[in-house]
């Protein structure tokens, strides 16, 4: 067998039978699909059951651990020479397995990236890069892509020796793996095709209209990452890399969210502690270097715990927009 799709599943049922089709109609047929009924609450499950007479679908019961643990509890059961990861309220392009497929047996790369549609609906979707600083003569740059499990072709045997295991309890999981993986394989490949919908819904885990303590997750994450690239020995040749992950999921990214919430004010002190403490030079990091100056205005804003402007720039912009 070929290729292992997984598929968590927890309380999608307005999703999931889009999702599943996406994939049993994928040109590619030498697949299975791993579904893992994550404990969820609503009748996913039972839609797959009564939607699909196929028997390259395999359901796996298990109590509710997140999505890390069921992506974990899955790769056991995978039988496929490469896993390939989807979220169960997103869906695939029709060609995506056999694009990806077909890209890994050109030299047998341990992992192939493709780009994606951020999707709103049929009417507004855009086309986003895996990975925004690519540079094709450093395959190191290939760590600074999107840090999402979907969207890449894996190799099992590459992952299940390297002894990885997806970060159970924890949002932003994906961040504490996904940059390791790509900096242990000079082996990878990258697709400039959209091929994965990566679904945008209000209500999802980092689109909350409240506070969410577990925002605050992404500080532990990145110091879990941080740690697996000094064990692994990646560190000194992932230094720039890891740098460039900060500043992006920390530094931008994260403040962008804690501002929105009153509650999330102190992590931008927290954040411009971190920055300090581990990356105090951050504006020579090469592929910071190549952002907008908008971005690199935010990024120093945030650094300096500069609330009030940001508050008065953003919300400027955003009375523009409305």
């Amino acid at each position: 067998m070929k290729i292992s799709v997984i598929v968590p599943v927890y309380n999608v049922r307005d999703y999931i039978i889009e999702c599943i089709d996406s994939i049993v109609n994928q040109t590619f047929k030498d697949f299975e699909i791993i579904v893992v009924n994550d404990g969820t609450k609503d009748d996913s499950i039972k839609l797959i059951e009564e939607h699909y007479d196929d028997n390259r679908i395999k359901i796996v019961y298990k109590k509710n651990g997140g999505l890390a643990n069921a992506r974990n509890v899955a790769i056991k059961y995978a039988k496929g020479e490469y896993l390939f990861f989807v979220d169960s309220d997103d869906f695939l392009e029709t060609r995506a397995l056999e694009k990806m497929y077909n890209k890994a047996l050109e030299n047998n790369y341990d992992i192939v990236f493709a780009d994606y549609f951020k999707w709103y609906d049929a009417n507004n979707y855009e086309e986003i890069p895996m990975i925004s600083h690519f540079h094709s003569d450093k395959i190191k740059s290939m760590a600074t892509s999107m840090p999402s499990a979907w969207g890449k072709l894996i190799k099992k045997d590459f992952y299940v020796k390297n002894k990885i295991e997806f970060l159970e309890g924890y949002i932003h999981e994906d961040n504490a793996i996904m940059p390791l993986l790509s900096l242990l394989t000079n082996s990878q490949a990258y697709l400039k095709e959209p091929l994965y919908y990566y679904r945008q819904r209000e209500g999802s885990i980092l689109n909350k209209n409240e506070y969410d303590k577990r925002f605050e997750d992404i500080f532990y994450v990145l110091s879990y990452l941080k740690e697996k690239f000094v064990e692994y020995g990646v560190f000194d040749e992932g230094k720039e890399e890891l740098e460039y992950i900060y500043i992006e999921y920390l530094l931008h990214a994260a403040n962008l969210r804690f501002l929105k919430f009153k509650e999330g004010w102190k992590n931008i002190k927290r954040v411009h502690e971190v920055m300090k403490k581990e990356f105090p030079k951050f504006r020579k990091n090469e592929y910071y270097k190549e952002e907008n100056i908008k971005y690199k205005i935010v990024c120093n804003l945030f650094y300096y715990n500069q609330i009030k402007i940001l508050n008065f720039i953003l919300n400027k912009k955003r009375g523009k927009n409305d």
